[in-house]
């Protein structure tokens, strides 16, 4: 009788080759913990890893894995152990989920999802398989917001178009919730066009308060073939401040450019040897010398009249009460007379075009007018709607700014404001607060929300050549309208439960998972 000791395992010395033989270094723990690593360790890359470290089969090392499973499901589990194929679909879950995270949160490129997925070990990683996968689930969601229960939903709408490859993006936002009401991507963006996307907003019970957009000829046309008589809101941004502010950064490198003409020719100047030359160099520099001047003038005259249109823009006066409009609007008309008279012939097209708004352009003072009679109405005292109207307006500004000088100004005059109040209401001033903000959020200026959402879309662009499709469009509606906010005026809340004022109970991610699951069990009925 032969025990495994007495075996050569010397192929020089043996009789007969050994196929299989028992190895004494791998003991009883080591075995133990190579089956509980294969068990329970998913990495990618494991069992090559211990296949490798212990010069060993990855073949022994799932057979190690088997047994040990086989001894413990008996005492672990519950009910039956899940099947191969329940293994597979829970697999593609998990897939589909990291896809989606990396897809809509991370803005990932589908190329590298594809990557990062093979590094984690799970299947369905080819870049083929997560474009069509996230396509399909695409597929099942709605490009225009839906109503449930046929109810009718009154919103503020802001519209605007980006391009993907010379092809439109129609844009619908709810500017107070930031929520988007439709996304579509079309074929051109002509009256017809947008009066069809208008269209979709109320078949789908979406009833327009008001309208806020830039001045294309496709958006108004449609904005008052759909909605008569509800008022527009011409974008304050791009009326003024986007056609009249470039001149300002314009005339400033102007004049420092004649100023730095002027020095040259000082210099040059004083390098003169001949009398002839002398006068002739003499004439050149005061020459530039006074159109150094008029450079200046001109600049110094452009930004003061600006400011002045600028600071007639604002909702509220220092004291907190809203801004007379025929004012407002006459101050302006001033303003714009003086600008015309300039020596700058493209400022005239520009100052032209918004004579012809203006009767539109100052809308929102008289919104800013009932807003604070509403407020009035709810027994506020008059002087804390004025505080808490000075502080929205300091926040406002601050999301203006674009200098971080002015911006901090700007934040600390609203800090300082809420501050003072808190101090006057104590525990009254989040339920205050909450209430005139609400209200005072409803003073729309600019369709400024759209470019905010037109940027999110654009880093989904960016990742994928430029190039998307109306199921990828979808979902990133559907991501945005459900994501919480992480700062801002709305942090912790998502567009849709500011939209729709009742509390969303799960993620976005495992709402998207419970429609495709949804979908699923319905194609499977079908």
């Amino acid at each position: 009788m032969h025990n495994m000791n007495d075996i050569d395992i010397n192929h020089a010395n043996c009789d007969v080759s050994v196929k299989f033989y028992r190895r004494k270094d791998l003991t009883v723990e080591t075995r133990l913990y190579i089956a509980f690593m294969a068990l329970l360790c998913n990495r990618w890359g494991l069992i090559t890893q211990m296949a490798k470290q212990y010069a060993i089969s990855r073949t022994f090392i799932y057979m190690l894995q088997s047994q040990l499973n086989t001894a413990v499901e008996d005492y672990f589990y519950v009910g039956s152990a899940p099947s191969k194929k329940e293994l597979t679909i829970k697999g593609k879950e998990k897939s589909l989920e990291y896809a989606l995270l990396l897809r809509l949160e991370g803005k990932c490129s589908i190329p590298s999802i594809s990557d990062i997925l093979k590094r984690m070990g799970f299947a369905n990683n080819s870049v083929g398989t997560i474009s069509q996968t996230l396509s399909e689930l695409g597929r099942y969601l709605p490009n225009t917001l839906e109503i449930d229960n046929d109810a009718t939903l009154y919103v503020y709408l802001a519209a605007d178009e980006m391009f993907s490859h010379s092809i439109p993006i129609l844009i619908s936002v709810d500017p107070i919730s930031s929520a988007i009401l439709r996304i579509e991507l079309a074929e051109s963006r002509k009256t017809e066009d947008w009066i069809n996307h208008f269209n979709k907003l109320k078949e789908n019970g979406i009833e327009v308060v008001l309208v806020t957009s830039d001045e294309g000829q496709g958006i108004c046309s449609a904005t008052g073939s759909v909605f008569p008589g509800i008022n527009r809101q011409p974008d304050t941004f791009h009326a003024i401040s986007h056609r009249l502010g470039k001149w300002v950064n314009s005339l400033e490198k102007s004049a420092y450019a004649a100023m730095a003409e002027e020095y040259h020719c000082l210099e040059v100047f004083e390098s003169a040897k001949t009398e002839q030359v002398i006068q002739k160099r003499m004439d050149a520099y005061f020459d530039a010398k006074l159109k150094a001047q008029q450079a200046i003038m001109l600049y110094e005259i452009y930004k003061f009249l600006y400011h002045c249109i600028i600071n007639h823009l604002q909702v509220f006066d220092k004291e907190g009460n809203p801004c007379d409009r025929k004012t407002a609007e006459e101050n302006i008309r001033i303003a714009l007379d003086y600008m015309i008279g300039l020596p700058v012939n493209k400022i005239k097209k520009e100052v032209n075009t918004i004579y012809n708004l203006l009767d539109d352009l100052l809308e929102y003072l008289d919104t800013a007018g009932e807003v604070v009679i509403k407020l009035n109405a709810m027994s506020i005292s008059p002087y804390i709607i004025q505080a808490f109207s000075l502080a929205w307006q300091a926040q406002k500004n601050a999301i203006k700014a674009k200098k971080s000088e002015r911006r901090k100004y700007f934040v600390n005059k609203e800090k300082e404001q809420l501050e003072m109040i808190r101090m006057i209401l104590g525990d009254d001033f989040e339920p205050f607060k909450t209430t005139v903000f609400l209200e005072l959020d409803k003073i729309i200026q600019s369709s400024a929300i759209v470019e905010n959402i037109n940027s999110i879309v654009r880093t989904f662009l960016n990742t994928s050549r430029n190039r998307i499709n109306q199921e990828i469009l979808n979902l990133i509606m559907f991501y945005h309208n459900h994501r919480r906010y992480k700062a801002g005026k709305r942090k912790g809340k998502t567009p849709m439960e500011l939209l729709i004022g009742a509390r969303q109970e799960k993620d976005w991610l495992e709402m998207l998972m419970d429609i495709e699951k949804k979908q699923k069990i319905l194609s499977l009925a079908a």
